[in-house]
């Protein structure tokens, strides 16, 4: 627990200055002791629930485990502590975080301070000023159309997460990037109807449901694995859940897991019956 408070505050002196936390909780806890820890503690960072592996290229033989990863997308370090210095290595590398690459002129350090802080909509406005005065030097121009060019492509990464997001029918998806736009991307052009878009996600009770099934799906999927349920468990738990949010997409994904969860159990029970006769049919023979 001593971890999660170092991270916290990791998470508030770096956070500017390129830092990006993620948690991965790897313990099989309900959903709502995780709640608690993460109120009781304050966590002020993203907190993943689910990770694999598979290729085993995370080392982490006990628990809590670090990993720093650089700027150059490699593993610097593995371990539990004394990781302070590496950090500070990789994060001195980091002038303006999302603008690596981009030699910024000071008439634009404004507009590069606020595309770091992910004020993208300023930093647009402030480049677009700064390449349009008169006396902007060739230098400046060339660097306010990179920054530009950054905060375009960022919108366009957003948006069509969020219009694809939408397409599948994962509304919580959809709605976070929506979201992320109208937060980020005040006074920008491009996204002058994404509050109303929000607004109108918000207002459908069906989008709205589908968000809460979501949710309660991650919290029914934890509550059962963390604790030793039977098949039965399971299959009572979904059944119920289906009812419950009748019409979702996840009432039909709950729907489709009982059937084959049910198909395994009449078999495991035909399989039981079988070898019972089949014992009986040797008893009988002795």
């Amino acid at each position: 627990m001593q971890q999660l408070l170092h991270m916290n505050e990791l998470q508030e002196k770096y956070a500017s200055k390129g830092l990006h936390i993620i948690g991965l909780y790897a313990q099989e806890h309900s959903w709502d002791a995780i709640s608690k820890v993460v109120t009781d503690k304050g966590i002020k960072y993203p907190l993943a629930l689910n990770w694999i592996d598979d290729a085993g290229s995370w080392d982490c033989a006990t628990l809590p485990a670090v990993w720093i990863i650089g700027t150059d997308g490699k593993i610097k370090y593995s371990g539990k502590k004394g990781n302070d210095k590496i950090l500070e290595e990789e994060l001195a590398k980091v002038k303006f975080p999302g603008l690596g690459g981009i030699s910024v002129t000071p008439e634009l350090e404004e507009a590069a301070k606020a595309f770091s802080a992910m004020e993208f909509g300023k930093a647009y406005k402030l480049a677009q000023s700064a390449s349009d005065k008169e006396d902007a030097k060739d230098e400046t121009v060339k660097c306010a159309k990179a920054i530009c060019e950054r905060v375009d492509e960022r919108f366009k990464a957003l948006r069509n997460r969020a219009e694809v997001a939408e397409i599948e029918g994962n509304y919580v998806l959809a709605l976070e990037s929506w979201s992320t736009i109208e937060r980020r991307f005040k006074d920008y052009e491009d996204a002058a109807e994404i509050p109303a878009q929000v607004a109108k996600l918000k207002a459908d009770k069906k989008v709205m449901l589908e968000v809460e099934a979501t949710h309660a799906m991650y919290k029914i999927d934890r509550e059962l694995g963390s604790k030793t349920s039977t098949l039965d468990d399971w299959i009572s738990g979904y059944k119920k859940f289906a009812e419950t949010y009748k019409g979702t997409r996840w009432a039909e994904k709950a729907t489709a897991t009982v059937a084959i969860m049910e198909a395994e159990k009449k078999a495991a029970e035909e399989e039981k019956k079988k070898a019972e006769e089949e014992a009986k049919k040797k008893e009988g023979g002795k």
